[in-house]
Parts: structure tokens; C-alpha cells; sequence
């Protein structure tokens, strides 16, 4: 066995130094180790990492961002959708309406037109011309306007209109146009009317709830208005233009015509059917006109008129005709006052107009010269009649008003009731002479028919 063994090494060389499976030299420390083998290794090793290193050259931002979002992608698809799920109610119910209802909120609606017309009792033909001015394009739906008065305490429209469909981009006309609608509230209506008559502008109030599309977008939104507009100003510049008498009177008891100016300051034309309207002399009713469609479109309107100047109860109350016209007479004027009494249409009474006008009183103030004219105009229109022989036929050499003014201011007396036995009695003591009889004969003339 020991010779098997020693047999066994015999391949190995005498002089061959043992090494260890590291490489280092053998236990008996004689030899040289294997130092040129593992500096190659070495050097192969280290130029690979080099090559290596130069390979793989460093991200930029936007590489590694992409690198990123493809490692994490559904963590940001989840957080995106619960974003939207958030934010998407939030802008349609609170931001997108908020806006709208802040753009309506802005809008001015100012009144530039429009009218008011009476066709029945309970009816009105409206039209309203205003509009809206808007920064974003928008489709409003039909809606319903309600007009009410703000002084009101509790909301009360008088009347409700219907706003049509309208594109809106910009600054864009908004026309209501010829809408019957029927009175909802005549007290609400009425008491507004009444601001219209006397004051110089009035208030007009809209409310409404419009649902409103921006592109594939809807919202509802709501509107509260209150424009001023100009007013009739209680018919300031009322004036008989021209007046004649009818002689002899027609069958109807007319007897006088002519033309009177009915003023419409304000901004909305008005329609109020057939007008009578009381002639009056300080509190005696001495007439009773009528003028006939009265339609008032802005500006001065001549409209023509008839109907009935009570002689009898003219010359009978000569005295207090006269005291009621003291302070126009010292001016060289006569002063007629106006006050409604009955507003047809169709033949139906218009209440909601007469419980105004039948309380209100406008004034006519004419030269005396000029009445005079327009009455002589009335004698002596188709016959041969001379004025200077009528004037000194009536009046004598004395005229009957420079009579007036010059005695008027120096005794003024209050004139009591006329009696048949004595007309000339209710005459002031100051304007009594041969003016007053002649005007007393003026009277009995006209109602014989001789002029």
C-alpha cells in the first residue's frame, strides 16, 4: 500500500512548489506563485466594468419622469378618477352656476322702449324692449318674466310676460313683443299705473328663473330687476290747442270741439282706449270731452276731442266762474282744469285707469286772446257775420275782459249762488258794468241759437 502511494505522486515534478487552490504559495513557502495569470484576470475584469460605466450614461429629468409614470401609472389613474369624482359635481353644481348667476347678477336690463295698451278690463297688450349683455354664448330657454312693484312689502306681480327663446353673445336686444296677458293683481297694477301718472320716472321690477345652456352645458339661474324708466310726469304741458263752439248744437248735445295736446314724457307708449274727461272751473263742472283712441306714444300728441260745454250752468255761476279764474284773468290767461271721467274700451269700463285719472287733475292754461279768437272763429265760421260789428254788438265799446283786469286785483268778493230771478247777482261788485251784461247777452245769444 505505501509503495501504491508513493506511485501515486510520482506524476508530480520534484522541484514543483505546492500551491493552494488560492493561488499562494505552497507550506513550504519555496517557489513562485502564479502572479502573472491573476493580473491578467484582473485587468479583463476591470476594463469590462469601464465599458460598462461608459454603456450606461445618466438619465435626464424627463427620462426618468416617463420611467416613472410607467412604474407608477395606475396609482395616478386612481387618483385621477377620484379627483373627477370630486371636482366634476363641484363644477357643474357650484362653480358653473355661481358664474351664471354672477353674469345675471351684473346685467342692467334698461327699459328702451316698449307699451302698455288696455284691450278689456282684466287685459293688457304688452311689449318690452330691453337687453342683455353677456361675455360667455349662451341659449336661454322660454321663460316667464313677473312684473311687480318693489314698494310692495310682499311680492305681488300685477302681470306676467313671456321672455322667447334667445341666443345671447355680447350685448344682445331682448324684444317682447304685442303679449296679451291678463292682469294677475289690478290693486298692485293700479298702484303702480298711479306712480306712472305722477311721478316724472318710475320703478319697474322683474323677476324670472331662466335655464341657461353654455354649449353642452345647462344651469338655471335666477333674475331680480328693478329699472327706473321715465314716466308721464302727471301729463305736464296738458293744453286745449284749439276750441270751437258748435251753434246750433249737434243732436247728441255736442257742442264743442277742437284739439288738445296730451304729453307723453316717459318711455313706454300708452294705450287707453276712449277718454272723457270733466271741464272744470275751479270746483264747478262747466263740460264733459271726450278724445277718442287714445294711443300716447312718446312726445307731444295733438288729439282731437268733442262733447258738451254746459251754457246754462256757465252764465248761471258767471260770479264764481270768475273767482276761480282770479289769479290766470291778472295774467291775461284763462285756466281750465281736466279731470278724468271714464276710460273705455270696447265698449267696457277700464277700472284700474279710472280709479286713477278720476282723481287726478291736469291743467289747461289759454290766452285770453287766443280763446277769444278760437270763439269768434266759431260765430262767424260759414256766415257773413262782421267781427267789429258782433264785438260792438256784444260788447259795446268796452271789452269785457280788460274789464276784468282792471278791476280784478282792486276788490275780490266771493260770489254766492245764482238765482233765476237774478243772474247778475252772483257777479262780483268789481267786474259788474256793461261787460258783464254783455257777456250776460253773449250767453242768451248762443243759447237762441243767433250765433
Amino acid at each position: 500500500m505505501a509503495s501504491a502511494f508513493r506511485e501515486d505522486r510520482s506524476h508530480f515534478e520534484a522541484n514543483s512548489p505546492t500551491t493552494s487552490v488560492h493561488g499562494g504559495r505552497g507550506e513550504d513557502g519555496d517557489g513562485t506563485t502564479n502572479a502573472p495569470g491573476r493580473q491578467s484576470d484582473g485587468a479583463s475584469s476591470t476594463d469590462h466594468v469601464q465599458e460598462k460605466a461608459a454603456a450606461v450614461a445618466p438619465l435626464t429629468k424627463k427620462q426618468k419622469f416617463k420611467r416613472h409614470c410607467r412604474r407608477f401609472w395606475w396609482w395616478y389613474l386612481i387618483g385621477l378618477v377620484i379627483f373627477l369624482a370630486i371636482f366634476l359635481p363641484i363644477l357643474f353644481l357650484v362653480i358653473v352656476p355661481a358664474i351664471v348667476q354672477r353674469i345675471l347678477d351684473d346685467q342692467t336690463m334698461p327699459i328702451s322702449g316698449g307699451q302698455f295698451i288696455a284691450v278689456s278690463p282684466t287685459q293688457l297688450n304688452v311689449s318690452i324692449i330691453t337687453s342683455l349683455d353677456s361675455p360667455l354664448p349662451a341659449n336661454i330657454d322660454p321663460m316667464m318674466l313677473l312684473l311687480y312693484n318693489e314698494k310692495t312689502p310682499t311680492f305681488s306681480p300685477f302681470v306676467n310676460v313671456t321672455l322667447p327663446e334667445l341666443h345671447v353673445k355680447g350685448t344682445t336686444e331682448l324684444n317682447i313683443k304685442n303679449q296679451i296677458v291678463t292682469v294677475t293683481n289690478e290693486t298692485e297694477l293700479t298702484s303702480w299705473f298711479a306712480s306712472v301718472f305722477d311721478q316724472p320716472t318710475v320703478t319697474l321690477s322683474t323677476r324670472g328663473d331662466p335655464k341657461i345652456h353654455l354649449g353642452a352645458l345647462h344651469t338655471n339661474g335666477h333674475i331680480d330687476k328693478t329699472v327706473t324708466v321715465n314716466s308721464l310726469n302727471k301729463l305736464d304741458g296738458f293744453t286745449i290747442k284749439d276750441l270751437q263752439l258748435l251753434m246750433p248744437a249737434r243732436d247728441n248735445g255736442t257742442n264743442i270741439q277742437g284739439f288738445l295736446n296730451l304729453p307723453n314724457w316717459g318711455t313706454l307708449d300708452l294705450g287707453i282706449g276712449n277718454l272723457s274727461l270733466n271741464l272744470m272751473s275751479g270746483d264747478l263742472r262747466i263740460g264733459l270731452i271726450t278724445v277718442y283712441d287714445v294711443y300716447l306714444p312718446r312726445g307731444n300728441n295733438i288729439r282731437f276731442f268733442n262733447g258738451e260745454l254746459f251754457l246754462d250752468t256757465l252764465f248761471q255761476n258767471i260770479g264764481t266762474v270768475l273767482s276761480s279764474q282770479g289769479d290766470a284773468l291778472s295774467g291775461g290767461n284763462i285756466q281750465i282744469n281736466a279731470t278724468g271721467n271714464a276710460t273705455v274700451v270696447n265698449g267696457q269700463h277700464i277700472r284700474f285707469i279710472e280709479t286713477i285719472l278720476n282723481n287726478r287733475t291736469v291743467t289747461s292754461t289759454t290766452s285770453v286772446i287766443k280763446l277769444a279768437s278760437d270763439l269768434i272763429g266759431s260765430f262767424t265760421n260759414g256766415s257773413q257775420v262782421s267781427i267789429p260789428d258782433m264785438l260792438d254788438e256784444v260788447f259795446g265799446n268796452t271789452t269785457f275782459i280788460q274789464e276784468v283786469l282792471g278791476h280784478w286785483n282792486a276788490t275780490k268778493t266771493n260770489s254766492t249762488a245764482p238765482t233765476k230771478r237774478n243772474l247778475l247777482a252772483s257777479i262780483p261788485r268789481s267786474v259788474r258794468g256793461p261787460g258783464a251784461l254783455s257777456l250776460f247777452k253773449l250767453g242768451m245769444k248762443m243759447r237762441m241759437g243767433k250765433f
